[in-house]
């Protein structure tokens, strides 16, 4: 039987580098477990991203005012995780007043979008690296310029785990590397933002394909153990019965008798 490619993402390598066998149990065996419930602070995320979205996309710019901003928040709220009425609607004021902000003071504007809320998928012989880019465009100085909108309020530096893998799909689609990447933080109206010469395109990209590449060969899944696995991870208990051992992909399928 053909081996089955693997779908690499931002999400899914971490997984790997925290824990090869909670990778393994996650996304080689697909061992379904209870979900766990939405979070409000996932919900809000979602619901700001997709306003943004709808919002990029409208060309008719009478169409492009601060009531239509809020309208399409409200149109695209995900009300699961929060915890009473007053809790939502709270959450609820604060996407307003941030969609608010961002409209008096957009830092993401420019000649042209080239990409909206997109997944896009790069095939590779070995395994396909997918990820969700939520706008990529030409800046006024004429760079191509990745955005990663950011709804919470802590403010940190450029991920190099997150950015070769949005530069590798961004080319996939374009044709062509964007020069700049950017995670705009919302909730504080600012951009960090990071120019991509040649020198560093070639590490970073050349580094997220090795890892991709070791991940996909990768035979023997070790457990991680850290104080948080009961509390952090759902598979848990399946370490526990297994007694951590390190073994190849599991195969669960229970087999009719013959």
């Amino acid at each position: 039987m053909k081996k089955q490619k693997l779908y690499l993402s931002n999400t899914s390598i971490r997984t790997f580098l925290d824990c090869n066998k909670k990778f393994q149990y996650q996304y080689i065996d697909k061992i379904n477990v209870t979900k766990s419930r939405t979070t409000k602070h996932l919900s809000f995320g979602k619901s700001i991203h997709a306003t943004l979205a709808k919002f990029n996309m409208l060309t008719d710019t009478s169409q492009r005012t601060l009531d239509t901003l809020h309208d399409l928040l409200r149109k695209n709220w995900v009300r699961e995780g929060y915890e009473s009425i007053d809790e939502e609607r709270e959450f609820g004021i604060k996407g307003l007043d941030m969609l608010t902000n961002y409209f008096n003071n957009p830092l993401d504007q420019g000649k042209e979008n080239l990409i909206i809320e997109e997944t896009i998928y790069e095939n590779t012989p070995q395994y396909i690296l997918c990820g969700k880019l939520d706008k990529v465009y030409v800046a006024e100085d004429d760079t191509v310029e990745i955005l990663d909108y950011k709804t919470g309020n802590s403010i940190q530096p450029i991920d190099h785990l997150q950015l070769p893998i949005y530069l590798i799909l961004a080319k996939s689609k374009l044709g062509f590397y964007p020069k700049r990447i950017s995670s705009y933080y919302l909730a504080k109206s600012k951009k960090i933002t990071q120019d991509i010469d040649d020198i560093l395109l070639t590490e970073l990209t050349t580094h997220i394909y090795e890892l991709c590449q070791a991940i996909s060969d990768n035979k023997c899944f070790e457990h991680k153990y850290t104080p948080y696995c009961q509390t952090n991870c759902q598979f848990y208990s399946l370490c526990k019965i297994l007694s951590l051992r390190c073994t190849d992909s599991l195969n669960l399928k229970i087999k009719s008798n013959p």
